[in-house]
């Protein structure tokens, strides 16, 4: 079973679905009553998938219809703020119904609970571009390349939407012919341009995410203890571990980087704290040999 139930309340709302088909409407209602027992607001989220995917009707009647989804769903949301499967949906929605300002207000939110929630950001990076707000997508996209640097969407925004070598502001496509900020020549002229990820990226960049949830993982951190762990503050604290759980970590970083992972680096499994095993861990890793890292971005950003 997932988070929250999802697949129990899509069964019963099926189960729902027949009895209605039928002509059964209180049984119908008593598997849609089950459901909100089980999670009223999984059930909201359900039925709100259910309704936005119906495409019957006038295109009047299916912009209606859609127009009380966003609704009650962002009813929903503000009912359930820490429920950022919520605000992620509801972003999705808004963005297809064209309101990108809404999308602003329901990613905000989101990271408002979560800040270091990727697909929101992403969410939020993508309509800034499309609102022309290229100054705060520069900022976001920053933060998602930190947050996430191997992320496919993040990868994608990069590539059409390159940075300025002299001010850093975002280009608004691969071919600009000048920096609307400080007037510089861009790649349609023939200058060179940087990754928004190669600006600042480091082995830590790209590899603290990953290795930090590997280390959740097998010391079974809650997810709220795991987004503590963040780059900036981690390895200013000292955070106790047994040596055993060390040793844990270090099988569990042996098998999922393989041949990256350079065991003989490793010197903290007898430390036992968890700041400076994170570090060695990173430090122990191989990018040559990282199968999943892309190639140009092992060149710039790990100065191969």
């Amino acid at each position: 079973m997932k988070l929250h139930h999802e697949d129990t309340s899509a069964q019963l709302v099926d189960r729902g679905g027949a009895a209605v088909m039928t002509g059964n409407s209180a049984q119908a209602e008593q598997w849609l009553t089950k459901a909100r027992n089980l999670d009223a607001v999984t059930l909201e989220l359900e039925l709100a998938r259910r309704a936005w995917a119906n495409q019957t009707g006038t295109p009047a009647e299916l912009q209606r219809r859609r127009a009380t989804v966003i609704s009650r769903l962002g009813s929903v949301a503000v009912a359930a703020p820490e429920r950022l499967d919520l605000w992620t949906q509801l972003a999705d929605y808004l963005a297809e119904f064209g309101n990108l300002e809404g999308v602003l207000r329901a990613t905000a939110s989101g990271l408002k609970r979560d800040p270091g929630d990727d697909g929101l950001w992403l969410r939020r990076t993508r309509a800034q571009i499309a609102l022309g707000q290229l100054d705060s997508a520069a900022r976001s996209l920053r933060q998602l390349a930190k947050l996430a640097p191997t992320n496919e969407g993040v990868e994608a925004l990069i590539r059409v939407h390159p940075v300025c070598t002299s001010c850093g502001a975002l280009l608004p496509g691969p071919g600009a012919e000048t920096c609307a900020q400080c007037g510089a020549d861009g790649p349609g002229r023939g200058a060179p341009v940087a990754s928004v990820r190669a600006q600042r990226q480091s082995k830590f960049d790209i590899y603290f995410p990953r290795v930090r949830d590997v280390v959740a993982r097998a010391l079974d951190m809650p997810e709220r203890i795991k987004r503590q762990l963040t780059l900036d503050t981690l390895l200013k604290r000292h955070l106790k571990r047994s040596n055993q759980q060390c040793a844990r970590v270090l099988r569990a970083m042996s098998d999922e980087f393989g041949a990256a992972f350079d065991e003989p680096l490793f010197k903290s499994a007898v430390v036992g704290f968890l700041d400076l095993l994170i570090a060695d861990l990173i430090r122990a890793i191989d990018p040559r040999k990282d199968k999943d890292i892309d190639t140009a971005i092992r060149r710039r950003a790990l100065g191969e």
